[in-house]
């Protein structure tokens, strides 16, 4: 806009146009010249900006191109010009108008309202002369006004309300709507300072102090008691009172600066509420008499114990979970329960395998190391809690009962011996009262040298800890040691333990608060490897021993040997562990093996035509399968053994028979001779062969594998010139099952291999029929089995027909079954017959046959029991048997049978000429 004289307005005014920028130019009087850049300087507070730097004479104050309103002005004469002048000037401000005049630097205008100047005047005075005009209030700051608040409140059925000034309420009365939420806020500009709040809320309790608000929303719970507090320079400046409608009550008195106002633990909702600032010790404003409604505060204790099983919570001036009796605690929680006042209560536990863990609060679980218990505690308070309590607490110890009372920080409990922590007494105390009993021996250090043990047991988890020498884990129960902790006490070094855990093996060394093993695996520990370390460690010897399933308690290792049992599946289910000076005579005898581990095995075959075959291991086929080759000789060592002994056998060879056992290494058997072993025993040797078991099969001509037989006996045949042609050795647990089948592990006459009848049905064999011993004299003659070894059902079909052909010819007498010539009647051919194909008819035999009654007519006993599969008479085949009635006949095809008859013998004829057919059966089905 154009220039404008001193005195003069420069802008606007009745037409709401922000001033952007400022140029003033002072000249000399008479010259009209502009003076030097430094006779005037111009400051401008800008809109989003702040105060800008000052400018010369003639410079521009403000900005332009921006849309920035300048809000205030400073102006200052050079020194040489204040000294004879006075500079005025005054603003026009937005809402505000023409404001007073300033002068010299002075501030003219507003801040922190956004109140833009809208026109400007200057004037330059001779020193002394009057303003020219009012001086009264030149510039406005907000800052200067005084701070207020704002509350609004959540209310259940309505949400948000409309926000309401410094004593309004808000909320409701007299409608029975519960408060579920508040928000306040801090109107104080230029200053510091905030509000807090903190609310009750129902099945919440205390929340943590929240900047502007508390309480939930969405959730349908009441807030049912409120704390609010200033920060920053607003604490300094004002008090904050407020009061609470509560259900049911009405209106409380007015509570103060972080107070509680309401109720707890009554089930009661605040309504409504008021909030008002009053200035640092002014006067309230109103009674302030019952301002909450609640429990005294109390503190609440909880605990687990090693097993994981709650040992429950309690609450009260006084708390106690646990004591004599009760299971060992693992982790413990506190917290404060209807606490109004700001604080918290830490505190922290004690083991024997990591030392003190970190300090917990309000609520967070104090633990000790994974199944272990606690040691000692020790806790404290905080904050406004601690200046209005002490916390005092004792413990019961499981080897010592109740320790004495202690207090804030300082710890509680026993720190050595393999006694933990069963109960846990606390008790909230106003300060300067006294303590609750006795403090003696609150906290004791064990002396002397020990150590800990700890195991983890199937089904039982974490037991109590043991001490030096003492049982860890349980025997008797065939339950896996799984896991387990070692410490030491009284001396300058640890334990490193390194167990071997089934289908894991060998794990890393660990100590104090690792555990060797596994846990929730269902892993059994199998071995342990135990060893000392740190600045006492040579003054020591660490002794341990297994209990291993099956086999009991194995002898004693020391300093990193190791025990127990490797490669058997065998679990270890407890353990000993015993420190010892060096040179004591409290070292336990090492009388036997600590270790026991499954030998390695080597067997070597050599085989006809190919001679040495590269060595197998335990279970490995030794010799050849498929090839035919007969073995010659075998060599079996053991290796990787950890205890005396070895491994002995002898093999039965063609044209020699049992050799004399060799061991170790040795050579069993001929070579270079041609000779065929047929059949071998093994044992094994010395302390070996208390532990273990060899089983051993062989794979021979004609049959292939035989069954597993074990600990010397033999395996294969004799008598019947059959060769070995591969062996199988497998070194298991003593007692073990065997590898497989143990049928038929050795014979010395030939086993039935072939066709066999289906069921229960009598069964065919290549070795003939034995009579029971009470069959003597004339009538025990047994037709021999004439079916190979691997017979086919025709092979059998083909036996008992060409037998039944043998007998034509013979005489008929009943009731006989005697030889071909001698006299058969029809049951007697019959049974003949069978005994052809191996077939053994038991109680049915020639003597009985023959003496006693029951058995003269066999064919109808055999008709009415089904001896035989029954099949249709339409569909018979060769071999079949005939019945009619009182008589059998052997059906051979083509209509016809052979049968034996009275006074005609035993002949061909039609399987119509007995009469008439009742049935038929099949005996080789």
């Amino acid at each position: 806009m154009g220039a404008v004289a001193g005195g003069e307005v420069a802008g606007t005014t009745g037409r709401g146009l922000p001033l952007e920028a400022l140029r003033l130019v002072l000249s000399d009087a008479s010259t009209g010249e502009p003076l030097g850049a430094d006779a005037i300087s111009v400051e401008a507070h800008v809109s989003n900006v702040g105060w800008q730097a000052a400018v010369g004479n003639g410079g521009t104050a403000g900005t332009t191109g921006q849309s920035r309103a300048v809000e205030a002005l400073r102006v200052r004469l050079s020194g040489e010009l204040s000294a004879r002048y006075t500079v005025w000037y005054r603003v026009h401000s937005a809402e505000f108008g023409w404001l007073g005049w300033a002068c010299d630097g002075a501030d003219a205008g507003s801040a922190g309202y956004g109140r833009a100047v809208q026109a400007v005047q200057v004037a330059v005075l001779p020193k002394g002369d009057p303003a020219p005009g009012d001086t009264a209030c030149p510039f406005k700051s907000r800052s200067d006004e005084p701070a207020s608040i704002t509350v609004r409140s959540h209310t259940s059925n309505i949400g948000w309300m409309s926000p309401v000034g410094g004593g309004s309420v808000a909320g409701t009365t007299g409608r029975g709507l519960p408060m579920e939420a508040l928000e306040a806020q801090l109107g104080w500009y230029g200053h510091s300072g905030s509000i807090e709040l903190r609310g009750h809320v129902s099945n919440v309790g205390w929340q943590q102090w929240s900047e502007g608000h508390c309480g939930t929303t969405g959730k349908s719970q009441r807030l049912e008691a409120v704390q609010i507090r200033l920060t920053g320079e607003a604490a300094e400046k004002y008090d904050i009172w407020y009061c609470a409608h509560v259900s049911g009550i009405g209106w409380l008195d007015w509570a103060c600066n972080g107070a509680a106002a309401g109720s707890a633990g009554k089930g009661k909702a605040i309504e409504a509420v008021k909030v008002i600032l009053v200035e640092k010790g002014g006067a309230a404003p109103g009674s302030s008499s019952k301002v909450f409604i609640g429990d005294l505060d109390a503190v609440a204790v909880s605990g687990s114990a090693v097993s994981g099983e709650s040992l429950g919570l309690s609450s009260g001036q006084k708390a106690t979970i646990g004591g004599k009796g009760a299971k060992l605690l693992n982790s413990i929680a506190l917290s404060v329960a209807g606490q109004t006042d700001d604080g918290s209560i830490s505190y922290a536990v004690m083991d024997a395998y990591s030392g003190w863990g970190a300090s917990e609060s309000d609520g967070g679980a104090a633990k000790a190391v994974s199944g272990a218990p606690i040691k000692a505690i020790k806790m404290s308070l905080s904050g406004q809690f601690a200046s209005n309590y002490d916390i005092w607490y004792r413990v019961y110890d499981s080897g010592n009962g109740w320790t004495g009372w202690t207090s804030n920080g300082q710890a509680c409990g026993v720190s050595g011996g393999s006694s933990g922590l069963c109960g846990i007494d606390v008790a909230l105390v106003r300060k300067g009262q006294p303590a609750p009993g006795s403090t003696g021996n609150a906290f004791t250090e064990t002396s002397g040298i020990g150590l800990v043990s700890q195991a983890h047991v199937a089904s039982a988890g974490w037991l109590a800890p043991v001490g030096n020498g003492e049982t860890a884990g349980q025997t008797g129960m065939s339950r896996s040691l799984q896991a387990l902790y070692i410490s030491t006490q009284g001396i300058d070094a640890s334990v490193e333990v390194s167990a071997h855990v089934a289908n894991i093996g060998w794990q890393p060394y660990v100590s104090g608060a690792s555990y060797a093993g596994t846990v929730g695996k269902g892993l059994a520990i199998q071995a342990v490897k135990l060893r000392l370390t740190g600045n006492d460690s040579s003054k020591y010897n660490i002794y341990y021993r297994i209990h291993a399933a099956d086999y009991g308690w194995l002898g004693w290792a020391k300093n990193d040997a190791a025990a127990g049992t490797v490669g058997l599946s065998k679990q270890a289910e407890a353990i000993q562990i015993k420190l010892v000076a060096k040179g004591s005579s409290d070292a336990p005898v090492q009388d036997y093996a600590a270790l026991i581990q499954l030998p390695g095995l080597s067997a070597k075959a050599n085989c006809s035509g190919l001679g040495w075959q590269a060595s197998v291991g335990n279970g490995g086929v030794a010799g050849t399968v498929g090839q035919n080759r007969a073995m010659e000789a075998m060599q079996l060592s053991l290796s990787d053994s950890s205890m005396n002994g070895g491994i002995s056998y002898s093999a039965h060879v063609s044209n020699i028979g049992w050799q004399s056992a060799v061991s170790d290494g040795a050579t069993a058997g001929t070579i270079g001779q041609g000779q065929q072993i047929q059949a071998v025993k093994i044992n094994l040797t010395g302390d070996v062969s208390n532990y273990f078991d060899v089983w051993y099969r062989v794979h021979v001509s004609n049959y292939g594998w035989l069954g597993w037989t074990k600990n010397g006996s033999p395996a294969g045949t004799t008598k019947l010139g059959i060769p070995v042609q591969a062996l199988q050795v497998k070194i298991v647990p003593k007692g073990a099952s065997a590898p497989g089948s143990t049928s038929d592990s050795y014979f010395e006459t030939y086993r039935y291999m072939g066709y066999q009848t289906p069921g229960s049905y009598p069964k065919v064999s290549c070795n003939s029929v034995q009579l029971p011993s009470y069959c003597t004299g004339y009538f025990t003659y047994v037709t021999p089995s004439r079916i190979p070894y691997n017979a086919s059902r025709q092979d059998c079909i083909n036996a008992f027909v060409q037998r039944a052909r043998e007998y034509i010819g013979t005489r008929y007498i009943e009731p006989w079954s005697s030889w071909p010539g001698d006299a058969v009647d029809c049951s007697g051919l019959v049974l003949q017959c069978l005994y052809a194909t191996g077939m053994d008819m038991g109680w049915y035999n020639p003597y009985n046959h023959r003496w006693l009654p029951e058995q003269t007519y066999n064919s109808m006993n055999w008709y009415r029991n089904n001896t035989f599969m029954p099949v249709s008479t339409s569909a018979m085949q060769r071999g079949d048997v005939v019945y009619y009635q009182g008589h059998i006949g052997i059906y051979i095809g083509n209509g016809r049978i052979i049968d034996s008859w009275p006074g005609i013998g035993v002949t061909e004829r039609s399987v119509n000429a007995p009469g008439r057919v009742i049935g038929a059966a099949r005996p080789f089905a």
